[in-house]
């Protein structure tokens, strides 16, 4: 755990230190607790409010995609968003955490063939094993 000094203005100081106590927690704990709050954003009351249609998730994911370095991080990076991919009928989706469907990954320039190839490895889980022997054993020889 890092420690780290935070400084309110007096009446600020004073209104967390009430909301605190009603709370029935010590400071550190009930300021924990909001930050933790406020950095998960489908945990709140009213769930995730972020993007959901194709052209917004394409720039708004696009450096998600570009800098995972496997399947595993590619999904703990959508998940922290509110995102995660799966597979229905073979072809790769993404939807939300709660499992709304939003789009296609390909619809997002995606497209599982393309992470599969760059991965070097099928999505886990996948149930057509045809598409791993197309992508990752069909090796292009270079010339």
């Amino acid at each position: 755990m890092e420690w780290i000094q935070i400084r309110f203005d007096d009446d600020l100081g004073d209104r967390v230190q009430r909301a605190a106590a009603r709370a029935g927690l010590p400071l550190g704990a009930f300021i924990r607790d909001r930050l933790d709050e406020a950095v998960r954003p489908l945990e709140g009351a009213f769930g995730y409010k972020g993007p959901r249609k194709p052209h917004t998730l394409t720039a708004y994911l696009a450096h998600d995609f570009a800098y995972a370095t496997g399947w595993d991080d590619l999904q703990d990076v959508l998940r922290a968003k509110g995102y995660e991919l799966a597979e229905r009928g073979g072809v790769l989706i993404l939807q939300t955490v709660e499992g709304q469907r939003l789009c296609k990954a390909s619809e997002i320039g995606q497209p599982s063939s393309r992470l599969m190839e760059r991965f070097d490895a099928p999505f886990p889980g996948h149930a057509h094993h045809h598409l791993e022997t197309r992508h990752l054993e069909q090796k292009v020889l270079p010339f």
